[in-house]
C-alpha cells in the first residue's frame, strides 16, 4: 500500500513502539532504527551529524544575529530558510512521523541562547497541556538542534530515564531531589529530542561563552483546532468580551503574535491540568 492510498483504513491504529510499513523503508534507508526504538522505549535519542558542520556554523550565527537584534528569537520557521531547511530536515521529519503520526504539525520554531549563569528551567514534561495519566501514544516531540554540542558544564539537558512509562507530571519531592538524572551529552550538530512524556530540565552552564540551541516541537494532528478563525478573532473579542477571548485562546500563552507569551505560562499549565 503507497503512503496516499489508506482510505480504506481509516479505523486502523498501529500501537505506539510500531514503524507503519510506509515509514519503514525511510527509517532503513535513513539508519533510524535505533533512535526509534529509543524513543519508543526510553522517551529520548540524539542524532548526530543532522546536517553538515557549514550548515550548523549558518544556523548558529543566524539564531544569534536573530536573538541580539530582538532580544528574543520567536516564530522563526517565517523569519528565514534556514529555519525551514531545519524544520523540514529528513531525519527529524521521519521521527516526528514516527513519534506523532504521519499528520503531525509544527507547533513551535525558536531560538535559546545560555550564557555562563543562566538559571535552571526546573524539571517537568512537555505534556504540560494536559492532566495525568498521558495518553499511550505521544503527542509531542521536542528537538533540540545544539549548535554547541551538549555538555553538563555546558548546561546541557537534564533526563529521567524511566520517567516517560510513568505517564504523569513529576511532584514537588522528585522535581527537588531529580534522583536518576543525567546528562544528554552530544556534538555539536546534534539534535536531541524526547517525547512529551519525559521528565526533563537542565544543568546550570558553569563553562564561558554561549549555548546556542534551535527548539523545534512538532504535535500530533489532534492538537488542533477544527475550525480557524484567524481572520475573525478580533472582530468576535470585541464584540463578545473577555470570554470570548479565553475560547478563541487570546488568554493564555499559546499563539501569541509574537510567538509564546511566557509571562502567562504558569496560568496556562495550571489551567490546563484543571
Amino acid at each position: 500500500m503507497t503512503r496516499g492510498s489508506n482510505r480504506e483504513r481509516y479505523y486502523d491504529t498501529l500501537p505506539p513502539e510500531a514503524i507503519s510499513d510506509e515509514l519503514a523503508p525511510v527509517i532503513a534507508e535513513l539508519g533510524l532504527e535505533e533512535n526509534c526504538r529509543q524513543l519508543a522505549m526510553e522517551g529520548w535519542t540524539v542524532i548526530d551529524n543532522a546536517a553538515s558542520p557549514e550548515f550548523n556554523a549558518r544556523f548558529r550565527e543566524t539564531i544569534l544575529d536573530i536573538h541580539r537584534r530582538d532580544g528574543v528569537a520567536n516564530m522563526l520557521l517565517a523569519r528565514d530558510p534556514i529555519f525551514v531547511e531545519a524544520v523540514m530536515n529528513p531525519k527529524l521529519m521521519a521521527l516526528a512521523e514516527f513519534s506523532v503520526g504521519r499528520g503531525f504539525l509544527v507547533s513551535q520554531v525558536v531560538g535559546s541562547v545560555r550564557a555562563k549563569g543562566s538559571p535552571v528551567i526546573g524539571l517537568h514534561a512537555d505534556n504540560n497541556w494536559m492532566p495525568a495519566p498521558f495518553p499511550a501514544h505521544n503527542l509531542l516531540l521536542t528537538c533540540c538542534w545544539s549548535c554547541d554540542g551538549y555538555s553538563e558544564e555546558g548546561g546541557a539537558t537534564l533526563v529521567i530515564p524511566g520517567s516517560n512509562v510513568l505517564k504523569r507530571h513529576p511532584g514537588e519531592r522528585e522535581t527537588r531531589e531529580l534522583r536518576g538524572a543525567r546528562p544528554i551529552v552530544c556534538p555539536p550538530g546534534s539534535v536531541a529530542m524526547w517525547d512529551g512524556n519525559l521528565w526533563h530540565s537542565n544543568y546550570p552552564r558553569t563553562i564561558d561563552g554561549e549555548r546556542v540551541v534551535c527548539h523545534i516541537t512538532y504535535t500530533r494532528l489532534m492538537c488542533r483546532p477544527v475550525e480557524d478563525y484567524a481572520l475573525h478573532a478580533d472582530e468576535l473579542v470585541t464584540r463578545y468580551g473577555a470570554t470570548m477571548s479565553r475560547i478563541l485562546g487570546r488568554e493564555d500563552l499559546l499563539m501569541g503574535r509574537r510567538g509564546a507569551r511566557y509571562s502567562r505560562l504558569i496560568e496556562t499549565f495550571n489551567n490546563a491540568k484543571r
